[in-house]
């Protein structure tokens, strides 16, 4: 299961979005691995609802940037656009 840090909440719980299925799930920040910041992405491990492992997951973190980085360079590149800037 993946997931993305989504905000640290009271400086004690930590919100990770799911990517699977939209949910959010709530752990302490002690939980979390080193090198956590916000919007780091996770691989998590579960096992009947209860978290096992939560691993940081660079390569997925660096392929999310590089696709919102494509798409906006794609937005901002359509010249079709009649909200484009001027």
């Amino acid at each position: 299961m993946r997931g993305m840090l989504d905000r640290i909440e009271d400086g004690s719980n930590a919100v990770i979005l799911l990517e699977e299925n939209g949910r959010e799930i709530i752990v302490p920040v002690s939980r979390l691995p080193e090198g956590s910041r916000m919007h780091s992405w996770f691989t998590i491990t579960m096992n009947e609802g209860e978290i096992e492992a939560i691993e940081v997951d660079d390569n997925l973190a660096k392929a999310k940037a590089a696709r919102a980085h494509n798409l906006m360079q794609r937005l901002r590149s359509n010249s079709g656009s009649r909200f484009k800037r001027r």
